[in-house]
């Protein structure tokens, strides 16, 4: 489901206070965080391209701090790849340019301050685009759409999308498990998001992967503790050569 204007503001800065806050009190790939490591995921998708195509350009959508961004550069660093880097917090992208610089990376990467719903992608140029956690937290499903067909636009003939999306979407407080309504900007059932993209993708794509992994993740978002959970869709489909 998606919000009405006034419930989307209050989820829009409650992510944003959340994830301030989350930067300032950790570091990239902190033990015990959910920053620990890049996505296994996307690794694994991008080798499927580094397996035959050495010089990439890459685009990571809602890269925050760059846990998935500095991994892919270092992967690709001797091979004249470059990574384009997009969130919509200045924290964010304050800390991917900082962390760029201590791994050695920052001249495979481009780091922009910006909202994945309004950004304009270039045409035909991208290898590979990764949209991890982030395609949930657009207006509405119209504006998903509209970023789905602008990552397709953006991304050249055997190119690689990689997705990852929360969907339906759970928090509850800790330690009694009350249930709480979740404040997320597009909360989108499982089955439902899984047809959406299987559809979007149907003409001129291959899908390589759909699956679904189980999620409970400890916050600290509102006034006391809580647990977000929800199911994971990850999905793969490479532009059909």
């Amino acid at each position: 489901m998606c919000l009405m204007s006034k419930e989307f503001k209050e989820a829009r800065e409650m992510e944003e206070t959340y994830h301030r806050k989350f930067y300032q009190e950790h570091d990239l790939y902190e033990e015990g965080t959910w920053m620990a490591g890049p996505m296994p995921i996307v690794m694994e998708t991008l080798h499927r391209l580094t397996e035959y195509k050495n010089k990439l350009t890459v685009l990571d959508l809602g890269a925050g701090a760059g846990r998935n961004t500095i991994a892919m550069a270092e992967k690709l660093r001797d091979t004249g790849s470059r990574i384009v880097a997009v969130d919509l917090l200045e924290e964010a992208v304050s800390s991917l340019v900082h962390h760029a610089k201590k791994y050695k990376v920052d001249h495979l990467i481009t780091a922009e301050q910006g909202d994945i719903e309004h950004y304009e992608i270039e045409p035909n140029h991208y290898d590979y685009i990764a949209a991890c956690s982030c395609l949930e937290h657009v207006s509405s499903e119209k504006a998903l759409h509209q970023v789905i067909d602008q990552m397709q636009a953006g991304t050249k003939i055997g190119g690689i999308h990689l997705i990852t999306m929360s969907t339906s979407v759970e928090e509850v407080k800790l330690p009694d498990h009350e249930s709480v309504k979740p404040l997320i900007e597009l909360n989108l059932p499982t089955q439902y998001a899984e047809d959406l993209l299987t559809h979007r993708y149907h003409n001129d794509w291959d899908i390589l992967l759909t699956e679904r992994v189980t999620q409970a993740i400890p916050e600290h978002k509102y006034d006391e503790p809580t647990e977000f959970r929800c199911q994971l869709l990850r999905f793969a489909a490479r532009k059909r050569i």
